[in-house]
């Protein structure tokens, strides 16, 4: 081969693209599988205050059972769950709630770790999509060290965190279940959105349901500022297999970290093609670390293994 490693360089930036893609979807496949959502009933909401507050000379505890109420009124309305039946998987709530004081008397600040986890059983059930394990801090002053006052702000504190926190959940389960007409404007909105967790969510859907109508918007994210943002979008286009994205991914940005070629070579052999063909064996035969030749060779034997059985679509992307 003729040509040097330099004339590569912007082709590389596809592959360490691609490959941190490959690894994002990898920590996110239980967000990422797609599924009948409709046998799923919501069962038990447990509320679990793992802490009091001390305020002043009083000890605070939330209300577990006024927030695991609240808990279940929002996810009935929301519509993602059905009634319990027969049979029928069930989705368990598990919140923890855990409280703390922080700051002087003069300056007094309550606070609240809020642990939500949802899990859908029985196993094998569709818990893929549904099941979730998140958490949030929430934090207030405190106008008085009145007992009355400080239970009262403590409670608030912890039910508008959790309401935050179920609401963002609700929203990322949403575009999983957008009608088919409208789901890419929905998804496409959740993409301009400023909120990292739900563009990541929408990014997952773009791949797991397909959507290669929005292919375009998901390379615009190529550069987005969060990483996680990132290799989402990155996870998304291995998941369209959108060989026709590779040349924009090219010309997406730069990367040289060596520490990601095994991923980089990994990508390679699963998108497959010619472009990916002539990658491998150009990497395998001149890069000057042995170790990085011998991965591109293996991925490069990976790939001709596939190739018989698994073609991605030479779709081009705009």
């Amino acid at each position: 081969m003729a040509r040097t490693l330099s004339a590569w360089s912007g082709r590389q930036v596809v592959f360490v693209a691609v490959a941190l893609a490959l690894a994002s979807c990898r920590s996110c496949d239980s967000k990422s599988s797609v599924g009948p959502a409709d046998s799923v009933a919501l069962g038990a909401v447990v509320v679990k205050s793992t802490t009091s507050v001390t305020l002043g000379h009083d000890e605070l505890r939330i209300d577990e059972g006024k927030l695991a109420v609240m808990i279940e009124a929002q996810l009935r309305e929301a519509g993602l769950f059905t009634p319990p039946a027969p049979g029928a998987a069930t989705a368990t709530v598990t919140l923890e709630a855990e409280g703390f004081a922080l700051g002087s008397a003069e300056a007094a600040e309550i606070g609240v770790k809020i642990h939500l986890r949802i899990s859908v059983h029985p196993e094998g059930a569709d818990k893929g999509r549904l099941g979730d394990d998140e958490a949030a801090i929430g934090q207030a002053p405190v106008a008085k060290l009145d007992a009355a006052d400080g239970k009262a702000s403590l409670q608030r504190l912890a039910e508008r965190t959790t309401q935050d926190l179920v609401g963002a959940y609700v929203r990322r389960q949403k575009l999983w279940r957008a009608d088919d007409r409208e789901v890419d404007r929905e998804v496409g909105a959740a993409l301009a959105s400023g909120d990292n967790e739900l563009r990541v969510e929408a990014l997952h859907v773009i791949g797991g349901r397909e959507l290669h109508g929005l292919a375009a918007a998901v390379l615009l994210l190529l550069k987005d500022d969060d990483e996680s943002v990132r290799d989402a979008a990155l996870g998304a286009l291995v998941a369209l297999k959108e060989r026709g994205a590779i040349r924009a991914l090219a010309d997406s940005h730069q990367m040289k970290d060596p520490r990601e070629m095994g991923k980089v070579l990994d990508a390679i052999g699963s998108l497959g093609g010619r472009e990916a063909e002539e990658y491998l064996g150009f990497v395998a035969e001149t890069h000057d670390d042995e170790d990085i030749r011998g991965m591109a060779k293996e991925a490069l034997e990976r790939l001709h293994r596939r190739e018989g059985t698994s073609r991605p679509t030479d779709r081009p992307t705009r």
